[in-house]
């Protein structure tokens, strides 16, 4: 089960990190990589649920 319920919840990296059971900086490493559905808004880092989901195939 994600960490919220709501699919259009937007995640912060350390969010990412604590729902994968990763290191931050693996966390960073893999927003880093190219195709991964990432928004960035400035220097913010934010991944969509709902794309996250679609790109873990789950």
């Amino acid at each position: 089960m994600f960490l919220f319920d709501n699919e259009d919840c937007l995640l912060t990296v350390s969010d990412l990190a604590n729902h994968l059971k990763i290191s931050r900086s693996k966390a960073y490493t893999l927003v880093n990589q190219k195709g991964f559905p990432v928004i960035k808004l400035g220097k913010c880092i934010r991944i969509s649920q709902k794309q996250l989901k679609k790109w873990l195939h789950i």
